[in-house]
């Protein structure tokens, strides 16, 4: 297979984003589907491209910028020679992305398909929003180290390992406050955990998972060239899994200001800049709290009573031939103002 080569920086002058991917392109269409890409911090290579003919595509990468793999499409393989920034392979739908060394922060992120290997460690809120349509195959997330802090939050599918390998002197491999809002999926890890979130529960393996975490290693440790750990990484001593709790066995739900009393930041997440008087505002406000506040004209009312049928709060109330709102129940939506035909009800 003919292998295009693009080298993007020359004589000092780099190729900018956009001609890179319009370059590709070009040759996507002109039915070439291998290159080796000589990269200066590019965004977005490898991903959401295609071949006219369905042929396989395979982009073999150094140095890129974020997105690198974004939203990549079944068939199309992206190997990072080295390490990538920030968002590899958010959105991924079917793509295989291969990373030898280290990936950054939101590694995984929203990724729905395919499989993404990771030959080093990840940052914040990797695997985060993970998800898994079950008319496809789940999508898989491979570390070998270790994740930084807010890792898998709100994940609601898929599979990810945590292989914690050279994590040893670390608290956690999952970093802290991991699994925040997890409602699916599963988190294979090895090694020290710490700062679960409570929404979640840490159980041992049994046999569908060492034979699947069998199955998996060997092609993952191949494919970021560190084939001689596994039999280390097979030891499932050390191993346990990640899974949401059963919804009836979750904590009762707690308000906003408990929340943050008990959970969130000691004095809150900005305490060092300003104090928090610990008031919470309601999502729709009512009375003062409004940012409109609806005004009748009685000369413009025709007495249709639309404002009445419509009004989402029974905020408007009619006594003879009169309409007004009552304060402590009117939002500001301005839904009355908007289905007046004679403008008698304007916002202010």
């Amino acid at each position: 297979m003919a292998v295009y080569k693009i080298k993007t920086l020359n004589n000092n002058n780099r190729m900018s984003t956009q001609e890179l991917l319009q370059t590709i392109n070009k040759k996507l269409e002109e039915g070439i589907t291998n290159f080796e890409i000589e990269a200066c911090g590019q965004h977005d290579i490898g991903g959401a491209s295609w071949s006219k003919d369905g042929k396989p595509l395979k982009f073999t990468v150094t140095n890129p910028g974020q997105r690198v793999g974004a939203m990549a499409m079944n068939g199309t393989t992206i190997i990072v020679e080295g390490s990538a920034p920030a968002d590899v392979g958010w959105l991924n739908s079917g793509g295989e992305i291969i990373v030898k060394g280290d990936g950054g922060d939101t590694s995984a992120h929203c990724s729905a398909g395919g499989k993404i290997y990771i030959g080093g460690r990840v940052g914040t809120r990797s695997g985060a929003l993970m998800k898994h349509d079950p008319r496809f195959e789940p999508p898989e997330f491979w570390v070998l180290k270790n994740t930084g802090s807010f890792s898998f939050e709100f994940m609601s599918g898929g599979i990810a390992v945590i292989c914690g390998y050279d994590c040893e002197d670390i608290p956690s491999v999952l970093g802290n406050r991991s699994c925040v809002g997890m409602v699916g999926g599963t988190v294979y890890v090895r090694g020290p955990v710490e700062g679960l979130a409570n929404c979640v529960e840490k159980v041992k393996l049994d046999k569908f998972d060492k034979d699947f975490l069998k199955s998996g290693m060997e092609p993952f440790l191949e494919k970021v060239g560190r084939v001689e750990l596994k039999d280390e990484l097979l030891d499932f001593s050390n191993w346990a899994k990640i899974v949401p709790l059963p919804k009836e066995l979750k904590e009762k739900k707690i308000s906003v200001k408990e929340f943050k009393e008990t959970e969130w930041f000691p004095e809150g997440l900005f305490g060092d800049l300003v104090e928090d008087n610990g008031e919470v505002y309601e999502l729709a406000q009512t009375g003062d709290g409004r940012l409109r506040k609806p005004y009748w004209d009685e000369k413009q009312c025709v007495a249709c009573d639309l404002c009445l049928s419509n009004c989402p709060q029974r905020a408007i109330v009619k006594e003879d031939k009169t309409y007004k709102s009552i304060d402590d129940k009117c939002i500001g939506c301005g839904i009355c103002s908007a289905v007046c035909p004679r403008e008698a009800w304007r916002m202010v």
